[in-house]
């Protein structure tokens, strides 16, 4: 299990997660299948008006533009290396490729429009990290990590008649934490 943060290029930083499960080959490497969940939101809005009040409490009045959000949805297959470092303290390096799929939704309140657009393709992850164990049967792990995707669409044609491609750029670091237990897995 692990939680965290993604900051992609094309997309607002966003909450990170979600769940490997897999075994150890040997008593250093291991393979798993991850699935995990990329959630951001962007909320644009202005403020029209504010009251001074002479008291404790201000108040203003602000109009909503654009609201968006995103929720993405990597899987992957992955490899993991454990190595120790001190008797408490081990090395974590993971590497993962699969295949991601992204809604984007978005509403402007100004122009009306209301619109899901969904995206999909390749992914990969590179990761590395430290882990302590907790007990005889799990460990505590923090890394950092590298998503690259660009996830795309089918955008028709242009009226040449040449392919259009919209895609969004997913690629970028970020940090997780999690708990990993031993003993379960395929």
């Amino acid at each position: 299990f692990n939680v965290g943060l993604l900051s992609p290029t094309d997309a607002e930083r966003g909450f990170y997660g979600g769940l490997n499960m897999g075994r150890m080959v040997d008593e250093n490497v291991g393979v798993s299948v991850g699935f995990n969940v990329y959630r951001s939101s962007y909320t644009k809005k202005s403020t029209i008006g504010e009251k001074d009040q002479s008291g404790q409490i201000g108040i203003s009045t602000q109009q909503y533009e654009l609201d968006q959000s995103a929720t993405a949805i990597p899987l992957f297959f992955q490899l993991h290396y454990i190595g120790q470092i001190t008797p408490s303290l081990d090395l974590k390096v993971t590497g993962g490729i699969g295949y991601e799929l992204l809604w984007n939704s978005i509403t402007n309140f100004k122009t009306g429009q209301d619109d899901t657009q969904f995206f999909s393709g390749f992914a990969w992850q590179l990761g590395a990290g430290v882990s302590i164990p907790i007990s005889r049967a799990a460990d505590f792990y923090g890394e950092a990590f590298y998503h690259g995707g660009k996830p795309s669409q089918d955008g028709g044609e242009t009226v040449e008649g040449l392919p259009v491609v919209s895609e969004v750029n997913m690629n970028g670091f970020g940090i997780r934490v999690g708990v990993r237990l031993y003993g379960f897995g395929f």
